[in-house]
């Protein structure tokens, strides 16, 4: 190889980039029809974020050598991380063609074919690249990845499984094994595995995307520490952008998420958003998210409220900060945070900066642990003063609950009975229509126990997952409990799926991952909810809504006090109707779904946060 292209991959090995293309251009007029270098420079310049001249060298490259692997494979490469996929497939298709044994180009097939949502022909190619080299661990990574795409839970466990064994330390690896476990309720060996995940979290392992670790603990120490290492390594990718606070006439919101579509956190800020004073704010929607259905009604609903509205989804995180400051949005508010695991969500666009001032708000609900977020919306429920340290944001206090609600929600009339959803017309009913996912073993026995001290009820769950589904059966009959008095509900649009919950008589939470959205739509019908206030954010959901709605009666502080208050309940009918009749007067008499009230303050808090950074001072917490 030529000295001079040496040095200079030498350079680009050591990340001088700005010094290496300056080497490059010294001598491209000698080596301007030398495959090799141009692969180099154009390497060199897609790191400096010049992209059409370094696409411009790769293809050169390749039309004066056409066998040439590398410079087809790392154009390819390129045009993944761009977001052209078809593009990255054409260059990928190249590669294998000169080299079919080449089991990277067909994982990083695999994953721009995950990206165009063609989870099935992904499958394929993640297969081949396994049977090239069955000891490539992401091969069985990806794989197990677009099996969790597919519903094939019990499929993709086996995958993580099959790459644990290859590598044991493998970054993230025992955390995807943790997740799948809690999907499909496989609770073989549930203790020993969340003591080894928080094992190497003591010891500041990257072991797990930070929202597994909201179901798995309760511990807003741990859940920092995650989001800490979680965020470290956008910290290290993208550098931090200084963005001028311009003056005009209207403060300038811009919300991000993946979920402006038929969604939990659509169904909360729907009105929120549409009562938007518009005489002080613009509202911008950012929608991160993959292709919508054109049936999707709360889409539609979502996007009409905002002064202005962007599909990002095919912009890269640096195009995404950089439409957001060319609109000049003066507070950011990230709906996402560390959702879905890292698979919609942009939070790279955060780190490099949206706005002057950035908000962590209800889509996660835990600390972000980035030094790019100022704030987090939380209410005195949800972050007491002694866990204040466990947040890297400062915080905006809201008065009553966090959680914005629709007010004005649609609830089907349907002839709905007892009968019709399966449910015994004579027994009351126990219910929880959380994911599967919050179900641990140990809110599980204290469950079965209440079943079995009281035979006249039965538990209504929802019809989650196959594999779930069928491990809680047989969980509950390891613990004495009958199948049949565990019934799944299947799943229904929304206004259906509120009148349904009517039957039931009780909700049953969950416990560490509380009731969010679905809480509110059992208060809301006048379910009542009995929960378990814990440490953390994730943990005191539930019990900030019924706060709100003045029933603390149903917050628990142990699962011995939450076990005592479900059998004096299904015991004590007085008692019960008590609790229903407080419930039915306090919908209409506390403000957990006045909307217009929660709109005015968060507000508020933009307010005062924006006034605040305008002022500049510093960063505080603000009480509203």
């Amino acid at each position: 190889m030529n000295i001079k292209i040496t040095n200079i991959i030498n350079l680009f090995k050591k990340k001088n980039f700005v010094e290496a293309k300056l080497k490059c251009i010294e001598i491209q007029n000698l080596y301007k029809n030398n495959s090799e270098f141009l692969n180099i420079f154009a390497a060199i310049l897609f790191e400096l974020k010049e992209y059409n001249h370094s696409i411009e060298k790769w293809k050169k490259a390749i039309n004066l050598n056409s066998n040439y692997f590398q410079a087809s494979e790392n154009l390819a490469n390129a045009f993944l991380k761009l977001k052209k996929y078809h593009d990255a497939l054409e260059y990928f298709n190249k590669a294998i063609n000169i080299n079919p044994k080449a089991f990277q180009v067909y994982n990083n097939m695999g994953n721009t074919l995950t990206k165009l949502n063609k989870f099935k022909e992904a499958l394929d190619f993640y297969n081949k690249a396994i049977s090239i080299k069955p000891d490539d661990i992401y091969g069985h990574i990806f794989k197990g990845h677009v099996l969790t795409e597919l519903g094939k839970f019990g499929e993709a466990l086996e995958c993580y499984q099959s790459a644990y064994l290859i590598n044991s330390d493998q970054p993230l690896l025992l955390g995807y094994i943790a997740h799948s476990k809690t999907i499909i309720c496989d609770w073989e060996n549930f203790k020993e595995t969340i003591d080894l995940v928080k094992n190497c979290l003591e010891n500041e392992k990257k072991v797990s995307y930070p929202f597994t670790i909201l179901i798995l603990c309760d511990s807003p120490e741990l859940q920092k520490k995650t989001a800490e290492i979680w965020s470290a390594q956008f910290e290290k990718l993208y550098q931090k952008k200084n963005i001028i606070l311009k003056k005009k006439n209207k403060i300038r919101i811009g919300y991000y998420s993946a979920d402006f579509r038929n969604h939990a956190t659509s169904h909360l800020i729907a009105e929120m958003l549409e009562y938007h004073n518009k005489s002080k704010f613009e509202i911008f929607g950012f929608y991160l998210g993959r292709k919508i259905n054109n049936e999707d009604i709360w889409h539609e609903r979502i996007k009409n409220s905002f002064d202005k509205f962007f599909d990002v989804s095919s912009l890269t995180e640096d195009q995404i900060s950089e439409l957001s400051i060319k609109e000049e949005i003066d507070i950011a508010v990230d709906l996402m945070a560390h959702c879905n695991n890292g698979m919609e969500n942009r939070f790279g666009a955060f780190v490099i900066g949206c706005a002057p001032i950035q908000v962590n708000f209800l889509g996660y609900p835990g600390t972000s642990g980035a030094k790019s977020i100022d704030y987090i919306v939380a209410d005195k429920n949800l972050i007491s003063d002694d866990t204040k340290k466990f947040y890297s944001e400062k915080i905006i206090f809201l008065p009553n609950s966090y959680q914005p609600n629709t007010k004005n929600t649609k609830i089907s009339y349907k002839k709905l009975t007892k009968e019709k959803l399966g449910l015994p017309s004579e027994k009351f009913v126990f219910c929880c229509f959380n994911q599967h996912q919050k179900i641990n073993p140990f809110i599980f026995d204290v469950w079965m126990r209440v079943l079995k001290k009281n035979h006249n009820s039965v538990l209504w769950l929802l019809d989650d997952n196959i594999y779930s589904n069928k491990n809680l059966l047989n969980e509950g009959e390891k613990r004495g409990v009958d199948k049949n008095r565990i019934i799944f509900a299947k799943r229904l649009p929304l206004e259906d799926h509120l009148y349904r919950i009517k039957f039931g008589d009780l909700f049953l939470d969950t416990f560490p991952y509380t009731a969010h959205t679905t809480c509110s739509d059992a208060l809301r019908v006048g379910l009542p909810v009995l929960t378990l206030k814990g440490n953390s954010f994730a943990s005191r959901v539930a019990a900030s809504l019924l706060n709100t709605i003045k029933l603390d009666d149903l917050i628990s502080k142990n699962l011995e006090e939450y076990e005592a208050i479900a059998n004096k309940i299904i015991s004590d009918p007085n008692y019960f109707k008590k609790i229903k009749k407080k419930l039915n007067e306090n919908i209409l008499k506390t403000p957990l779904y006045n909307s217009k009230l929660f709109t005015k303050n968060i507000e508020l808090g933009y307010e005062k946060i924006f006034e605040n950074y305008k002022n500049n001072q510093p960063l505080k917490n603000f009480e509203i």
